[in-house]
């Protein structure tokens, strides 16, 4: 077939219109005004049918301009088509094949002592989705140490399900989220879009959410590159030390330590610095890279205690991958002049082969 272009993928679509036959049969009975039958080139002449015959004694030139009027209404119709198939608005793809976030950094700490740690997202798109949203399920899960147990190396995990409006990143209802295996969901709702961005990403800040925060923080436009033949903007969050108890009720937000002999409560507290790679047309996160510190102190921030601090990012080969899975997701603009164009084509193409069809044969 073509290239996976947006003209390869419309005249794709044409060719399934060619070869599903409906368009020749009805161009066989109305431009050759006779049935089409496929005889061998050894059946006699004169056994042959006389619509045959007739087949055969047409020029080469009238049999021409009926395929010229398929090929043309081919395009036609596959232009018409082409925005039931083609994704030209930027929005979420629903088969996706690369949809996991991996952050690494070697030399990490957890509680004080140096651990590599790896954070990892994963996002599955689920039924029910439609052209306007989709079920998304986003597994969260941070992991630091050497120890042969996996589980021994889990610092935090967690499961956010969800309905995400495919343009626009948005979810509308709270999330459905686990944190702690066996125990049922608890409801956070997302002020802010998440790993996918408004469609048609513009160079100006957004706010990004932060599971931490369990809240949206700003994030601010920072730069444009090119990955893979495609545009992706970088943009930068910055969150300042966040006691984040005062935003939720969550177990492990208070603590307490030992200060010269006395018991102070603490709290945990988050701060990071994060690097989003944003695909410009789609919105979807495409790399992430991230420096988070988790600790506990008191009230004032004073006598912390380390939970765990990296500075982790995604490997660019991973990045550039996540940019190519997204070669078939095309902007609005140029999705209308690629249909317009083969649109344009065909009527032509269909034209030129009416004329020829219908012009009078040359007496011999």
């Amino acid at each position: 077939m073509f290239s996976t272009s947006i003209y390869g993928q419309i005249l794709n679509v044409a060719l399934a219109s060619i070869f599903s036959g409906l368009l020749l049969r009805g161009l066989s009975a109305t431009l050759l005004s006779t049935p089409v039958f496929l005889v061998p080139a050894t059946y006699p002449r004169a056994c042959a049918p006389a619509s045959i015959t007739l087949l055969a004694m047409l020029p080469k030139s009238r049999i021409l301009s009926a395929l010229l009027v398929g090929l043309g209404l081919a395009l036609v119709v596959g232009s018409l088509l082409a925005p039931r198939f083609l994704l030209g608005d930027g929005r979420l793809p629903l088969d996706l094949e690369r949809t996991t976030w991996t952050l690494h950094d070697e030399d990490g700490t957890r509680e004080g002592e140096r651990a590599p740690v790896t954070r990892q997202l994963h996002m599955e798109i689920q039924d029910p989705a439609n052209d306007d949203v989709a079920s998304v399920r986003i597994g969260d899960t941070l992991r630091a140490g050497t120890a042969e147990r996996d589980f021994d190396n889990l610092v935090a995990a967690s499961t956010w399900s969800m309905v995400l409006d495919r343009l626009t990143g948005e979810v509308a209802l709270p999330a459905q989220v686990a944190f702690v295996m066996g125990m049922p969901p608890v409801e956070v709702p997302l002020d802010a879009p998440w790993l996918k961005l408004p469609s048609d990403v513009q160079q100006q800040d957004y706010a990004i959410f932060d599971p931490q925060l369990r809240g949206g923080a700003p994030a601010q436009f920072a730069g444009e590159d090119e990955i893979a033949g495609r545009t992706v903007y970088t943009f930068t969050q910055h969150i300042e030390p966040t006691n984040l108890a005062l935003r939720y009720a969550d177990a492990f937000n208070t603590s307490s330590t030992e200060v010269e002999g006395e018991t102070v409560r603490t709290f945990r507290y988050y701060a990071a610095d994060r690097e989003y790679q944003v695909d410009q047309i789609s919105g979807l996160v495409v790399g992430i890279k991230e420096k988070v510190d988790v600790f506990y102190a008191d009230n004032e921030g004073a006598h912390p205690t380390n939970v765990i601090t990296y500075d982790a990012q995604m490997d660019p080969a991973d990045t550039e991958a996540m940019v190519q899975q997204l070669s078939r997701v095309y902007s609005q603009s140029v999705s209308q002049k690629a249909t317009w164009a083969v649109l344009a084509l065909g009527v032509l193409i269909a034209l030129l082969g009416l004329v020829g069809a219908f012009r009078p044969a040359r007496e011999h």
